[in-house]
């Protein structure tokens, strides 16, 4: 299975998000997965990068935008699509990825799931797409989905083509 994670290419000091990007890595390569991401050997990408790396039974998949291709100069990988644009890079990893795991990162996480989530809503794929809400990260995004569901902005049934959970556990589970 593909997995796509989509995460901070920063480090933090957070150990509870450091050690639950090596977990997603142990299970990645516990059951034999292929990790499906931006390509940047740094931040919480960077921890789950260096758990997959030393496997031999998952392939590193990159995908990248031109403008951050330097970045492949410090990771190595088994397939990598370098795409004119970010937008053809989201388009790229959704038709690669089987599944699509969010956890705490930035902007371009932020802009990956919602992404991830209009492109399901549209029937481009019928991936899962599981948000990992560890110390609440994403709670004020969910407050703000929420807010649209509620004033009649968006159909509640929206709220169904993504899957909200607090660990990692959690997310194995709903994935089982």
């Amino acid at each position: 299975m593909n997995i796509f994670v989509g995460c901070s290419s920063r480090d933090t000091n957070n150990e509870e998000y450091n050690k639950l990007a090596e977990d997603i890595g142990k299970f990645i390569v516990n059951g034999n997965h292929n990790f499906v991401f931006g390509g940047c050997g740094t931040g919480l990408m960077g921890k789950i990068y260096s758990v997959v790396s030393k496997s031999h039974n998952s392939e590193i998949i990159v995908t990248m935008a031109e403008a951050y291709k330097k970045q492949l100069d410090d990771i190595s990988y088994d397939k990598f699509y370098i795409l004119g644009t970010v937008n053809e890079r989201k388009d790229c990893f959704i038709k690669l990825s089987d599944v699509m795991i969010f956890i705490p990162g930035g902007i371009g996480t932020i802009d990956e799931l919602l992404t991830a989530i209009e492109t399901k809503r549209s029937k481009q794929h019928n991936s899962p797409i599981i948000i990992i809400n560890i110390n609440h990260y994403f709670d004020n995004l969910l407050n703000m989905l929420q807010q649209i569901y509620d004033e009649g902005f968006a159909d509640s049934k929206n709220q169904e083509l993504y899957f909200v959970v607090n660990s990692l556990d959690d997310a194995i589970k709903y994935l089982k």
